[in-house]
This record gives structure tokens, C-alpha cells and sequence, in this order.
């Protein structure tokens, strides 16, 4: 490798470098304050550089933040193919225990600010890593009205995902994940077959069963 080539290849890793660090500072960022409350400035520091740079590898705050809440996401594993909301939640909750924030793709839904195409793409990303699966799920047990169920459900664990860090609910903070999982998981076997009783009422029919539909077998 030439003297020019090594100075380009050193300096092509250094904007990697930077750029690597204003995503991984926009995340967190984002992720514990929103998007409003967050300044290029703050970033910057965060990141230890210039903010000015956020420009030439994102664009602007708007860009900047489309790609966080998508880097965001693809570390959000897809539901397994039979969904355990217990084991879930506490995966869930693990991972934003050990980086203090809900991340700015939960941030994005549950906020009314920021970028409106990056909540429509993080609801999509929960959609099809979350909700469908749970939605065949349900479909397959016979529960009645499958797509509002599930996202019922998850809107419920997106909200507890949001909720822990702040110590706003601190039994909810410091609560083992497992435990929080068993509880949202118990609460989906509780209202699943009450759904099926409504239902069945609405229509003047005698439900055929009276027992649980589980949205994830028994161990």
C-alpha cells in the first residue's frame, strides 16, 4: 500500500470511527431524553466531536435520528415462533437495564415528538417482529379479534419497556424482569378467554371453552 493510499485508508477509519460514535451517542441520547429535548450540541459532546459532522454523515437531527431508532431496531430480536410474552419481557427488560434507557425505538412510539416517518418506521419494525407473529398465534387459538389483541399486548410491554428507567414506579424498576414476564404473561392467559366470552356474548353464543388460550405453551 502506497503512503497516499495508507493516508486515505486511515483516514476513511477515522470517519468511520466518528461517525460509529454520533449514532452510538444519538442513541442514547434519544433513547433517555426524546427527540426534542436533544440538541446537536448535546450530541457532539456525548460523542466527543464536532457537532457540525452530524451534518455531513447524516444530513440533520431529523436523519440523524431516523437512524438511530433503525440501528435501534435491528437489535430488537423477532418474536420466536411461539411466543413467550415471559420470556420475552424479561430479555427485554435485561437489555435496557444494562444501558439505563428504553432506547430511542421505544422512545419513538411512545413520544408524540420526533420524526413522524421514524415512528411510522419503528411501529412498522414492531409490527413485523412482534405483532404478526403474536397475531398467527392468537389466530390459530381461535381468539377473537387477533390483531387488537396483540397489540394490546404489546403496547403494554412497550409501556412497561418505557416506564422501568425512569424510577418514576420504582417497585417496577427494581422488580426482577422474570417476574415482570410471569406478570404481563399472566395477565395475556387472563384476558384472552375473557375476550372470548365478550365475544361469544355479543353474538348470543355459549363460548365452547371456558379454560385458558395461552399465548405461549406451559414449560
Amino acid at each position: 500500500m502506497t503512503a497516499d493510499a495508507e493516508r486515505r485508508h486511515g483516514r476513511r477509519r477515522d470517519a468511520d470511527a466518528t461517525r460509529a460514535a454520533l449514532l452510538r451517542a444519538a442513541r442514547d441520547l434519544f433513547g433517555l431524553h426524546g427527540y426534542e429535548a436533544v440538541t446537536l450540541r448535546d450530541i457532539g459532546e456525548r460523542a466527543g466531536a464536532d457537532a457540525s459532522l452530524i451534518a455531513r454523515y447524516f444530513g440533520n437531527k431529523a436523519a440523524l435520528y431516523r437512524s438511530a431508532v433503525a440501528e435501534d431496531g435491528r437489535e430488537v430480536p423477532a418474536a420466536p415462533p411461539v411466543f413467550d410474552l415471559t420470556a420475552y419481557t424479561a430479555q427485554a427488560l435485561r437489555r435496557v437495564d444494562e444501558r439505563g434507557t428504553p432506547g430511542p425505538l421505544v422512545q419513538s412510539l411512545v413520544s408524540q415528538g420526533g420524526a413522524p416517518e421514524a415512528r411510522e418506521a419503528a411501529a412498522n419494525d414492531v409490527r413485523t417482529r412482534l405483532i404478526d407473529p403474536l397475531v398467527d398465534h392468537l389466530t390459530a387459538e381461535g381468539v377473537p379479534d387477533p390483531d387488537g389483541t396483540a397489540e394490546t399486548l404489546v403496547a403494554c410491554l412497550m409501556g412497561v419497556i418505557a416506564m422501568r428507567p425512569g424510577g418514576l414506579f420504582p417497585a417496577l424498576t427494581r422488580a426482577d424482569p422474570e417476574t415482570v414476564g410471569a406478570l404481563l404473561h399472566a395477565a395475556a392467559r387472563s384476558a384472552v378467554p375473557f375476550l372470548a366470552r365478550a365475544a361469544a356474548e355479543d353474538v348470543g353464543e355459549t363460548p365452547e371453552t371456558e379454560g385458558d388460550i395461552d399465548v405461549a405453551p406451559e414449560s
